[in-house]
């Protein structure tokens, strides 16, 4: 059984929630900054869970295929519809992608990385499969930030949870990892889950926040990676 099929049915109700809906909202903001998708690129959504990224994408023009080794969240992502661009569902596995090398304009990997086991083949093949000259953005739960902390105080209260075993990253970690420097690193989510009281007073903390407190603080990350025309290899942890 994958990892989130026992949470699938209830994933989304979290972004349904006040709470919820601001985090969802401010990781929309930064990663769409980050990623400026374009209206008919080809994207590739790997851990593309209940489909939330791939349908934004899709709403923006693209042609999106999303990921995921979880048929129960692909299940949940099948009923979801687009107004614009286009969706494609794709049971599979990140370190083994069923396409051909630069089949993709770009490629997204959202809150994703924290939960694979094998990262640096997952960044390998995200990178094999965008065409030189594109771009991959990772969404990370930032390691030093608030919300990681949270999450694991979760996973010590219950070894169930699906955080029990997650890694967040952090920028030097991924600097370590990978075999080029990030084009775009842009933070978020300063405001930790309990500093939250409502909507409009988490996103007027957030705005003074990004103003004063150093990126080590944010709660997440979207960093950008150009895919260089020589591929070099993720280095192995």
């Amino acid at each position: 059984m994958a990892r989130f099929d026992i949470v699938a049915n209830r994933y989304d109700a979290f972004c349904a929630t006040p709470l919820g809906s601001f985090v969802e909202a401010v990781e929309h903001q930064i990663v769409s900054a980050v990623l400026d998708p374009r209206p008919g690129e080809r994207v590739v959504d790997l851990g593309c869970g209940t489909g939330t990224s791939t349908l934004w994408l899709a709403d923006a023009g693209c042609m999106v295929v999303g990921v995921d080794e979880s048929q129960a969240m692909l299940v949940i992502a099948r009923n979801k519809k687009t107004s614009a661009g286009r969706m494609e569902w794709v049971h599979g596995d990140l370190t083994q992608l069923p396409w051909a090398s630069a089949s993709f304009d770009a490629g997204l990997i959202q809150v994703a990385l924290e939960f694979v086991d094998q990262p640096a083949v997952v960044l390998t093949e995200a990178l094999r499969v965008i065409k030189p000259g594109g771009r991959l953005v990772l969404g990370l739960i930032q390691g030093t930030g608030p919300w990681a902390r949270h999450y694991r105080m979760r996973a010590q209260a219950d070894p169930t949870s699906v955080y029990h075993g997650a890694h967040f990253w952090t920028l030097p970690e991924l600097a370590r990892l990978m075999a080029m420097n990030p084009s775009q690193v842009r933070g978020g989510l300063f405001v930790g889950p309990t500093e939250f009281r409502t909507g409009e007073q988490a996103w007027a903390w957030e705005s003074r926040y990004r103003a004063v407190r150093p990126l080590a603080d944010a709660g997440f990350l979207a960093v950008r990676y150009e895919r260089p025309m020589l591929l070099q290899q993720p280095n192995r942890p």
